[in-house]
């Protein structure tokens, strides 16, 4: 007969094998659905961009008829692939919607929140950043497209996460599309146009402001940390590490980017060999030399500040 001690061993054992799978199933299944969003959102709204040109372009009474006769079989075959990609965008969008609201710890893990937030950045620069004209064409309701109802829809997605604060960090850290003007801008239409109720633009205002800190906080953070050792950075990404992980190959980078990095392709990186995350040994021994170089270069800056604050009041 097997001990108390031993079948709740093998019991715990058991949950934990079951929570990592539930946990990597979740990853994929995010996974997916950010790649087809992406896909969708850019195959569409770059169609769009081209119905603007090819709609201006056939403005010009100078061009020949031969010329027109082309152009407008190419506006016309943009139209086509229009329609069915801003169909699935829709639908997708309504899927996104209801799946960050009722799983919002998925889509808010370490490999996947940062992936999300780049994507809600992007797509609200391209809708209501400068170069949002490009999108403008000839009855759009023809191609199933709103841009009102398609930014609130992202809107809705940024509310749904806007109490985790790793999902505030992601959309701040954002180097590429992270842009307050965007922010502002999307409030002013939002406003205008009556497309969300006083509480939920209230909830927006918290969101931009809670960003807008976090931006602030990391910029001073890497201000205060300086230049990182070469030791210290993800050999694939430059970024310096927080969970260095060794791979078969030897080299090391942060577990973050080696997990994204497996989602869309099952390979050691530097040597192409089939791998999983189960490959990867922690490095505990450079996590304790980050942690420690951290420490130091966080508390010298400090006391750097408090230093010059102090000659300023005796002045």
């Amino acid at each position: 007969m097997k001990s108390v001690w031993t079948t709740n061993s093998g019991y715990k054992e058991r949950l934990s094998t079951e929570s990592r799978v539930n946990r990597q199933f979740f990853i994929q299944f995010v996974n997916l659905l950010l790649n087809d969003a992406t896909y969708l959102l850019d195959e569409a709204l770059s169609k769009l961009a081209t119905i603007h040109e090819y709609q201006k372009e056939l403005q010009d009474a100078s061009m020949s008829a031969e010329d027109r006769e082309k152009k407008q079989s190419d506006l016309e075959q943009a139209e086509g692939q229009c329609q069915s990609w801003m169909q699935l965008v829709n639908e997708t969008m309504e899927m996104m919607k209801l799946f960050t609201e009722t799983l919002t710890d998925a889509f808010t893990m370490p490999e996947i929140v940062s992936r999300l937030a780049s994507m809600l950045n992007y797509n609200l620069d391209t809708i209501v950043g400068s170069k949002r004209g490009n999108l403008k064409v000839e009855d759009a309701k023809k191609y199933n497209f709103d841009a009102k109802t398609l930014l609130s829809a992202f809107v809705d997605i940024y509310l749904n996460l806007a109490q985790k604060p790793a999902f505030i960090e992601a959309v701040a850290a954002d180097g590429r599309s992270y842009k307050p003007g965007n922010f502002h801008e999307a409030s002013r239409i939002l406003t205008t146009k009556s497309l969300k109720s006083a509480e939920e633009l209230a909830r927006w205002g918290v969101l931009k402001e809670k960003v807008k800190e976090a931006k602030d906080i990391a910029d001073k953070a890497e201000l205060d940390l300086g230049d990182i050792p070469e030791e210290f950075e993800d050999q694939l990404m430059g970024i310096l590490m927080t969970d260095p992980v060794i791979l078969p190959s030897k080299n090391v980078v942060d577990r973050t980017t080696i997990v994204q990095q497996l989602l869309s392709n099952p390979l050691d990186p530097f040597t192409r060999q089939p791998m999983t995350i189960d490959d990867v040994v922690p490095d505990d021994s450079l996590r304790a030399r980050v942690d420690e170089w951290k420490a130091e270069r966080i508390a010298a800056a400090r006391k750097s500040r408090d230093g010059d604050q102090m000659d300023t009041t005796e002045g």
